[in-house]
């Protein structure tokens, strides 16, 4: 009698950790489904970030060139998600010169004004964008 009861309670036990089962792969079904639009939201904001964090050390002369900054994305390919933080264009021809010439002078900002801004934000930009996200949305 004991034997029997103790096969019913497993299958109770097992049935009640299949039903349990379905409902966290319901969840992470969903989870799949949300989350690169939640993780792509949240990492354009940490660029639109970074994109004010590189105009506060670009160069001016008659300010063309910082009013060219701006975030392009985000971009997806396959489970890759990315943005980018770009300047120039027409009205800033000259940015990849004033970007990439150590020689040029600044009296105000200095070259490498994306790159050094990104490169010191870089240890905490997985942090930030990983507060921004929400999943709890998804479910």
């Amino acid at each position: 009698m004991l034997r029997q009861d103790t096969r019913f309670l497993r299958r109770c036990i097992l049935a009640k950790i299949f039903r349990g089962a379905d409902k966290v792969l319901a969840n992470l079904t969903k989870l799949q489904a949300f989350a690169p639009n939640e993780f792509a939201a949240a990492l354009y904001q940490e660029a639109l970030f970074e994109a004010k964090e590189c105009m506060k050390v670009t160069p001016v002369d008659t300010g063309a060139l910082r009013a060219t900054i701006h975030v392009e994305g985000p971009f997806r390919e396959g489970r890759r998600i990315w943005c980018n933080v770009v300047a120039g264009g027409p009205s800033a021809e000259y940015a990849l010169i004033v970007h990439e010439d150590p020689e040029a002078l600044h009296t105000v900002g200095g070259w490498k004004y994306i790159e050094y801004p990104l490169k010191e934000s870089a240890p905490f930009m997985l942090a930030r964008v990983a507060k921004k996200i929400d999943l709890n949305k998804a479910l």
